[in-house]
């Protein structure tokens, strides 16, 4: 249940029906109620926002991609908080859906808890949305804890490149590239590839 006693629900964009199944059974142990689409056509046909409501969308359907679904989702006025969920999490692929303006990205195979923890975030957000501002002004905060060094690995993160990429621009091993990214995700205070696009996006959007 929603904070203010509405009941929330989540749609899901899903054509594997094993892993719809999944979701199904995860989303009606917390009481939430779902409903499963395996097309994007399908979902945009019958989606009925309600005050507590968002999106999980595969990366790849059968007739779209997921991205092609949001995009055409704004297009129609659906301010849904949409989480995407792929089996090809490479950095390019996450980057472009925080960019595109969704609310999580997750990869395959999903982790129950976090998968959970991801929902009630973006349910949450419907309610009590924080201001762009606000959390601009937190990450410029965290920015200023970064080297110079840090600062560039996450520009190439926020250009999609691979640790083997940004390696060979900077000139380092990819191992260094690794040990900048964990403290990247530790001073911006990041849980997740997503949420430190997030936080460098606020940043870029609303510069001061």
């Amino acid at each position: 249940m929603a904070k203010d006693g509405t009941h929330s629900i989540v749609y899901i964009l899903e054509d594997d029906p094993t892993l719809g199944q999944w979701y199904i059974g995860l989303l009606q142990s917390i009481g939430v109620s779902v409903a499963l689409y395996t097309t994007g056509q399908e979902f945009l046909d019958m989606v009925h926002p309600s005050e507590s409501s968002c999106a999980v969308i595969d990366m790849i359907l059968p007739d779209m991609t997921g991205l092609a679904v949001m995009e055409k989702m704004r297009e129609r006025g659906i301010w849904l908080p949409v989480i995407f969920a792929s089996g090809y999490g490479d950095v390019g692929t996450a980057v472009q859906a925080m960019k595109a303006g969704a609310e999580d990205f997750l990869e395959k195979p999903l982790k129950a808890q976090i998968f959970l923890d991801a929902v009630q975030k973006a349910l949450a957000k419907c309610g009590a949305p924080m201001s762009p501002r606000e959390s601009s002004q937190e990450v410029h905060g965290l920015m200023t804890r970064l080297t110079p060094r840090e600062r560039e690995v996450l520009e190439l993160i926020m250009a999609g490149m691979s640790n083997k990429e940004m390696a060979r621009k900077i000139g380092v091993s990819p191992r260094t590239i690794e040990v900048h990214r964990a403290n990247l995700y530790s001073k911006m205070r990041a849980d997740s590839l997503a949420d430190l696009v997030r936080k460098g996006l606020a940043v870029t959007q609303n510069p001061q």
